[in-house]
């Protein structure tokens, strides 16, 4: 049997937002069409980012103060001042562009549902959105994976 493809499972149809696209709208989408993440794309159909709904639950959150320690006089922190700086940022973003995470996992259409697999286990990720000539032309989930596995099992 000839291992299938990140294309042969991938959600072909899904719903995307600018990056000028308010966090009321994104709210919006996100309840509408009943998902849990939106690729933000730019004109060119390019991926520039994603928002989670972890990312908009985030909005209701005050960010977390790093831990510090003083020495000498001197506050030392050691959970990092970047964290809670990325806190307040998500808290304060006002449109997609400020709220989403640009540094994504993606696939090409062409991996192997193993490979997509393996990645989303070590990576703990539970989508990965799958570009094929710098655009982006689908989406692949935890669920696909396992309707793949039960097709395997019971086909």
């Amino acid at each position: 049997m000839e291992k299938r493809t990140v294309a042969d499972i991938m959600e072909k149809s899904f719903v995307t937002a600018a990056p000028d696209t308010s966090v009321f709208d994104l709210i919006d989408m996100m309840v509408e069409h009943n998902v849990a993440v939106i690729p933000i794309v730019r004109d060119d159909g390019a991926l520039a980012g994603i928002v989670t709904e972890a990312d908009l639950v985030y909005k209701k959150v005050k960010p977390h103060m790093a831990h510090y320690s003083s020495l000498l006089g001197e506050n030392v922190y050691y959970n990092g001042m970047n964290e809670y700086e990325k806190g307040y940022q998500k808290k304060m973003a006002c449109n997609a562009k400020e709220l989403m995470t640009t540094d994504v996992v993606v696939a090409s259409p062409k991996a192997t549902v193993e490979q997509i697999a393996g990645i989303m286990v070590s990576e703990h990720l539970k989508l990965i959105p799958v570009i094929d000539n710098n655009r982006l032309v689908g989406l692949v989930t935890r669920r696909h994976i396992l309707n793949e596995l039960y097709k395997e099992y019971n086909g």
